[in-house]
């Protein structure tokens, strides 16, 4: 058995790291092709609709991870994470913010948002 915190980063391998800058080019001349799947609550209150402030965004690999974010967006928003429809990569999240510990703030919550236990308890 692992331990949360080994858990949460093999999760996260599940995600592949995509520039942000490169989305924003592929979407420069239309953004709002890129389906943004956030309430317009979030949207508002994180004042754009591109809000993935940091450089990379993640793009699921794995089918099911896509398909359990289209059916939870509400928890994946509430966790924080911008979530959008690409037509070339799928379901995408973002991230707006930096500075702090991403495993910490979003992929250990979706981690346990997801139901996953990989993990031993109180580890």
């Amino acid at each position: 058995m692992m331990t949360i915190e080994e858990a949460v980063k093999k999760f996260v391998n599940d995600f592949s790291f995509i520039p942000t800058e490169l989305i924003r080019k592929v979407y420069e001349k239309n953004p709002y092709d890129l389906e943004c799947l956030n309430s317009e609550s979030f949207i508002n209150e994180n004042n754009e609709y591109f809000p993935a402030m940091y450089g990379t965004m993640y793009s699921c690999k794995d089918w099911t991870d896509s398909e359990w974010i289209r059916r939870n967006i509400e928890v994946v928003e509430e966790i924080g994470f911008a979530v959008y429809d690409c037509e070339y990569c799928g379901i995408l999240l973002g991230i707006n913010g930096a500075g702090f510990d991403f495993y910490d703030s979003y992929w250990k919550e979706l981690y346990l948002a997801r139901g996953f236990k990989w993990h031993e308890n109180n580890k």
